[in-house]
């Protein structure tokens, strides 16, 4: 299925600030379009232009007190992801430096669990 235009604009800022990674991968995934360091999700845009963020579980209760996070929750039953993973309202990525801000969480906890 091809990306909505909300999509494919996170998804293109998103593939430029996280450019200098050399082990950067991309796949498509349920929907989302998901960015991986060392084979492991840092972050995925969803369909929604909403942006699946993966961080350490103890940052998490921190993170959802950010304007437009919150636990993750997918699928038709509305079941929560587990722990540390977060989803970003597209209104609170309206700028890079935000957009930034949550890609440097999810970096952080990807290099912690190399």
């Amino acid at each position: 299925m091809p990306m909505s235009g909300t999509q494919q604009e996170l998804t293109d800022r998103t593939r430029a600030l996280l450019a200098d990674e050399s082990d950067l991968t991309e796949k498509a995934m349920f929907g989302s379009h998901a960015f991986l360091l060392d084979d492991r999700i840092v972050v995925a845009v969803m369909r929604d232009a909403q942006l699946l963020v993966r961080v350490s579980v103890d940052d998490a209760a921190t993170l959802t007190l950010e304007a437009g996070a919150a636990p993750a929750v997918m699928g038709p039953n509305r079941r929560e992801m587990g722990p540390g993973w977060l989803l970003v309202e597209p209104e609170a990525l309206a700028d890079d430096e935000r957009l930034l801000f949550w890609i440097d969480a999810a970096r952080e906890f990807n290099r912690l669990e190399r």
